[in-house]
């Protein structure tokens, strides 16, 4: 909770210095992550209102290269609130613009939070290929963070297919490649998955 509360604070400050110093690009950007951190603390509809807001603006002002990140908490967003359909569209909106600019960056985000939408509409065929397409593109980039998100996502829907055993392997594997920032929130998670066994 601390750490949301220092990111809060922080983005705060951004906002405040981009608008004094009239960046309005890194104002909206700020505004985007304000509404990102809404999100991530569910409160969703005022994290989607600021997204909104925040990508209308970065799209005016042609500042492109964060927008399929926050396009995609938008479709994080909006899956948590029931509106499956429409984040589905958001996402895939978000991951065409990733591949056709080439800011691939945050693909296998983009990808993980397909799936998940996938996973609550009850389709875990999709959602198993999108993971693994969202794994594939993480350790292509090297990009360990974003393949253990995907691993964790991945272990549940083995566990509720009744693969217990292959879920806490998987995760451990991924876990395991850790050597550092065992205090953040996705190490803190996974160690919690990898401690009850996936059960």
């Amino acid at each position: 909770m601390l750490d949301l509360v220092r990111a809060s604070d922080i983005i705060e400050q951004l906002i405040a210095y981009a608008g004094r110093y009239s960046l309005e690009p890194f104002r909206a950007a700020g505004i985007a992550l304000k509404g990102e951190l809404a999100v991530t603390r569910d409160e969703l509809e005022a994290g989607l209102d600021l997204l909104r807001s925040a990508l209308e603006n970065l799209r005016a002002q042609q500042y492109n290269v964060l927008l399929p990140r926050f396009i995609g908490a938008s479709a994080e967003g909006l899956r948590r609130t029931g509106q499956f359909e429409e984040a589905l569209f958001t996402i895939n909106g978000a991951i065409a613009r990733a591949i056709g600019s080439g800011l691939e960056l945050h693909l296998a985000e983009l990808l993980r939070i397909k799936s998940q939408i996938h996973a609550a509409r009850h389709d875990r065929e999709s959602a198993m290929n999108c993971l693994n397409e969202a794994l594939a593109v993480a350790r292509t980039q090297s990009a360990l963070a974003w393949e253990l998100r995907s691993t964790m996502v991945s272990a549940r829907l083995l566990r509720e297919g009744g693969h217990c055993d292959e879920a806490r392997h998987t995760l451990a594997l991924v876990y395991s490649r850790f050597t550092e920032g065992f205090e953040t929130t996705d190490l803190k998670l996974a160690r919690a998955l990898l401690s009850l066994s996936i059960a």
